[in-house]
Order: structure tokens, then sequence, then C-alpha cells
């Protein structure tokens, strides 16, 4: 009986030792709300997964930067409020015509709605659409920490 007593009151304790409770976890705010990329007719979903891997490579590439991310799956143009307390916004579109993938993304200021920068690539091979996401998010990065101005900038 002492065995199931010590077991029972033991096991809960550890579990709380062990898992890294140490209180309220910090919220960082985030820099950027990024949401998945509207897609062109895809009936085999070949543009939806490499948008979303191209996302993935996006939000890598800004989070090594220094870039704090928010995923926002129903943002949209027409609602970045929902990006609040992110001041930028970035929204994507992955289309192909004549054989060419075709990608876009565009960083937005939340407040405004205004487009700050637009990047755009296009090829015949799905791995340099996915190398887009990363080569956009250092150009993004670089506008993100020039905005806010070296005494913010990570």
């Amino acid at each position: 009986m002492r065995f199931l007593f010590l077991v029972a009151t033991g096991l809960p304790l550890l579990a709380f030792v062990t898992s890294g409770a140490s209180g309220p976890q910090p919220i960082v705010a985030a820099d950027v709300a990024v949401a998945p990329f509207s897609v062109e007719r895809d009936s085999a979903g070949v543009l939806r997964a490499l948008a979303d891997t191209c996302l993935e490579h996006l939000v890598r590439g800004l989070t090594a930067k220094g870039i704090a991310v928010a995923r926002h799956p129903q943002l949209s143009e027409k609602n970045l409020d929902a990006a609040r307390p992110a001041q930028w916004a970035v929204l994507g579109h992955l289309g192909r015509e004549a054989g060419q993938f075709r990608a876009e993304l565009r960083l937005l200021d939340v407040r405004s709605g205004e487009e700050l920068r637009s990047y755009f690539n296009a090829d015949n091979e799905p791995a340099a659409i996915t190398k887009f996401g990363e080569a956009a998010a250092v150009r993004i990065a670089s506008v993100i920490q020039e905005q806010k101005g070296p005494h913010r900038a990570p």
C-alpha cells in the first residue's frame, strides 16, 4: 500500500520537475505574419505541395534571420487586421503557366495595407521555387530589420 501511495504522489511531482516547467513562458510578438500561399487550379495537389514547401523555406529563412513569424491560415489581403500585432504580412501565390511554375511573394504593411515589396520567380523546376522561399526570406528580413531600425534589430 505504501508503494502505491509513493507512486501516486511521486509520479505527478516527477512529471512536473522533468517537464521543464519554470513558470509562464514569455510571449514574443511576431514581426511578420504569413499565410499559406494561394494556388491556381490544382486538381492533383502538386501546386499545393510545392507552395507549402516554399512557405516552410520562407518561414525557416526568416526565423534564421531573427524575424519572429506567426502563422495565420485565414490571412488574406482583405483581412490584414488578423495579422496584428505583427506589423508586416507576407502573402504568396503560386501558379503554373506554359509549363513554368510562377511564384509571387508580397510584403505588406499591416496597418496601411501598402505593398512594400514584391518578389517573383518563374522556373520549370520545382526545386527552384522551393529555393525562392529561402532567397526571399533574406530580402524580406533585410527590409523588416531596416524598418524596425537599428535599436530594435536582433
